[in-house]
């Protein structure tokens, strides 16, 4: 059976989620939707990330499994799509091509903003209170190489491994707002909100930039930061073995 690699684009504010949940609206659940409506047959859909309700991608890569050629059926699969989801780019990949297993590495940004805006209200985190970037860069440093980020992860699933590694984080200022940008091998569930929020007690000087190494050292959730709101988090982008990275 074929398998095809989508590019997908989303506001996840108003979505529950990626993966599929019963009697809920998401981005997996649409995604599949329009594909059988189009090719009218059953496919098969699988995200590299599973992101969280409220989470945003500007490159989110599926696996499609299905015997319909999905890139000249693009255009009428896009019009089937709610507004707030794009499948941006469709090809033809290898049949041992599974979105999430292949992937060597994720790109997530965290998006703060100074002040209220309207513009921007559902893709920040809008803060009276702007955090010095100097310190939480200097924080984020301690989050880079091959670590267990227990105490950065909700809801562990039985089994499951919290070693990861994260091969950047760093924080740069753009105007009014700053992004966190993270690149790992592999996420845990709300592991970047966490460190977003860890990090802003670094940046608003209640904590040292080398508590973030004791955070992680602790492997206990109870000494990391709050889970900062899904809305400034998005999903940038994902590598794959010979080939740049699917998103932007």
């Amino acid at each position: 059976m074929p398998v095809w690699k989508l590019v997908l684009e989303y506001d996840g504010t108003d979505f529950a989620g990626w993966q599929v949940q019963p009697r809920e609206r998401t981005v997996q659940g649409e995604l599949k939707r329009a594909l059988e409506v189009v090719l009218r047959e059953e496919v098969r859909v699988t995200g590299a990330g599973r992101t969280d309700a409220g989470v945003h991608a500007l490159g989110q890569v599926a696996s499609v499994t299905c015997a319909g050629d999905v890139p000249a059926a693009l255009r009428s699969v896009n019009a089937v799509l709610p507004d707030d989801v794009v499948v941006r780019e469709a090809s033809a990949a290898a049949e041992s091509f599974d979105a999430r297993r292949s992937a060597l590495r994720r790109h997530y940004r965290y998006v703060l903003h100074r002040g209220p805006t309207a513009l921007e209200r559902r893709f920040c985190l809008a803060l009276d209170r702007f955090p010095d970037p100097a310190r939480m860069n200097e924080g984020a440093a301690w989050l880079v190489g091959r670590r267990d980020f227990g105490s950065f992860a909700s809801g562990v699933e039985p089994g499951e491994g919290t070693e990861c590694v994260v091969e950047r984080a760093a924080v740069r200022k753009r105007g009014d707002f700053l992004d966190f940008e993270v690149t790992a091998n592999r996420f845990l569930r709300k592991m970047v909100r966490t460190m977003m929020g860890t990090l802003l007690e670094v940046g608003w000087g209640q904590r040292p930039p080398a508590w973030i190494d004791d955070v992680v050292a602790s492997r206990d959730r109870r000494a990391a930061g709050p889970v900062v709101p899904p809305t400034g988090l998005f999903l940038v982008a994902v590598d794959y073995p010979d080939s740049g990275p699917e998103g932007r």
